[in-house]
């Protein structure tokens, strides 16, 4: 019995061990965003030979594009575009103090709506046309995310608070696909190598690419969240009372992509939220047929 209590006690520490080393992200929906696909397949016949490589480059980004909704209404339409242009243009006239200049500064106009209310009298409510509300968007680009934070703070003042999105810009996409293609055939020369030697098989000159597959994850697909579970217990006597429980708070936080299943990753272990380029690619080669 000794034995068997002290069995369950050494479990239940080492659960409350992985607990403490994974955080509290256990409490999310933690599935690993994965590749396209994980799981490599060598194709082989008797007359060809495709060797398949994946690989992964994060990149930091090279700029940032900030989207800050504002809206703002009034009885017409021409004292709400005055109202809302006036808090944008003080906005974006003090961005110069954060060295962001008006060419990297774009307003969108986005909606502009009715507003109705009712009069009520008696048992009667009759809808009137109170106002318009019109929405417009703030797009600006900066070239430091540490800038975002005097940014926001800045964007109060004018009582300006929606963040709607931040996009990640890569400026030479191009030069990255090369390097990841690269990266990649020397992945596939150094397999063909192995399997060379480990087959005795002999390839003809020349081969063929099979297929080839290049694609992004952007951190704005990467954010994950949790909310922690906190608990507690009323007595059976207090039953009666109506609980008013404290509102847990939910965490966000950036979770790369699973590395399963590729062969090289460029700047595997990032602490900024990064864009996440994937090159798949695959080789065809011919086997040189045995004379018998």
């Amino acid at each position: 019995m000794k034995k068997f209590l002290l069995s369950i006690l050494l479990l239940i520490c080492t659960t409350v061990l992985m607990a403490q080393h994974s955080g509290n992200m256990v409490f999310g929906d933690n599935l690993p965003t994965r590749m396209r696909s994980s799981i490599q397949k060598n194709y082989l016949t008797d007359s060809t030979f495709i060797i398949e490589a994946n690989v992964l480059m994060n990149v930091t980004a090279d700029s940032y594009v900030v989207n800050l909704g504002v809206t703002d209404s009034a009885a017409t339409i021409q004292e709400s575009n005055k109202r809302i242009n006036k808090r944008i243009d003080g906005f974006t006239n003090a961005l110069s103090k954060l060295n962001i200049a008006q060419k990297d500064i774009y307003v969108d106009m986005t909606t502009q709506n009715k507003l109705f209310d009712y009069h009520v009298k008696g048992n009667a409510a009759d809808q009137y046309l109170k106002g318009f509300e019109i929405g417009k968007n703030v797009i600006i680009r900066i070239k430091d995310i540490k800038d975002l934070d005097n940014l926001l703070i800045t964007a109060s003042e004018y009582q300006i608070y929606d963040l709607v999105k931040v996009d990640y810009i890569v400026d030479d996409v191009n030069k990255v696909q090369n390097q990841l293609f690269k990266l990649a055939t020397d992945v596939i020369n150094e397999k063909k190598g192995l399997y060379i030697a480990a087959t005795n098989a002999r390839l003809l000159y020349g081969s063929q690419i099979y297929g080839e597959d290049f694609y992004s994850y952007y951190p704005n697909q990467l954010y994950k969240s949790y909310t922690a579970q906190n608990s507690s217990k009323i007595y059976s006597e207090y039953d009666r009372l109506i609980k008013k429980d404290l509102k847990n708070s939910t965490t966000y936080y950036y979770d790369k992509i699973n590395y399963s299943g590729f062969d090289k990753i460029i700047n595997p272990s990032v602490i900024e939220p990064a864009v996440e380029f994937v090159m798949g690619l695959q080789i065809k080669f011919q086997i040189e047929k045995v004379k018998r």
